[in-house]
């Protein structure tokens, strides 16, 4: 699917049930962290290759975004981004995808791409934490349980 086609999906989801929209919600962010799984594989070359980890981490944004425009409406999401609170957010994380971009595709220089690429990183990772339920309380709460789960299941399983 073309990158450029994004807007016409979102435009697409106007009239969908709420079922079709969560289920659109969950394929986006699958698919948004596929993209930022196969741009992991490429971070410890990020030297070598930061330009196919700054396409592919864009289009993992990419799908995250889309998949909150899906849950939320695309009208409802666009003028919440748009919004007073959010506007230095949005500024900063499209400025940095365009970058990101513009220096990967381009310009072809490393230097700049993995720049713009971590500032996009910083900008989503602080979009994302800010909308799960609890903010930095349920991050912790998430965290924590998550944690003890992993510790729970490794004293089980490991002798150490």
């Amino acid at each position: 699917m073309n990158i450029l086609a994004f807007p016409l999906v979102i435009y697409s989801q106007l009239g969908k049930t709420r079922r079709q929209r969560i289920i659109g919600f969950v394929g986006c962010i699958l698919m948004g962290f596929f993209c930022f799984t196969l741009a992991g594989f490429y971070a410890p070359f990020l030297l070598l290759k930061a330009r196919k980890f700054a396409l592919l981490y864009s289009l993992g944004s990419l799908f995250i975004i889309c998949s909150f425009s899906l849950l939320w409406g695309p009208v409802s999401h666009a003028k919440h981004l748009c919004s007073k609170e959010m506007l230095p957010f949005t500024i900063i994380y499209f400025s940095s995808m365009f970058a990101t971009l513009y220096f990967a595709m381009w310009v072809k220089s490393t230097i700049p791409t993995a720049v713009c690429a971590i500032c996009q990183v910083l900008t989503l990772i602080w979009y994302v934490i800010r909308y799960i339920p609890g903010g930095q309380t349920g991050l912790r709460f998430f965290s924590k349980l998550f944690t003890t789960a992993v510790t729970r299941t490794v004293n089980k399983t490991l002798p150490v």
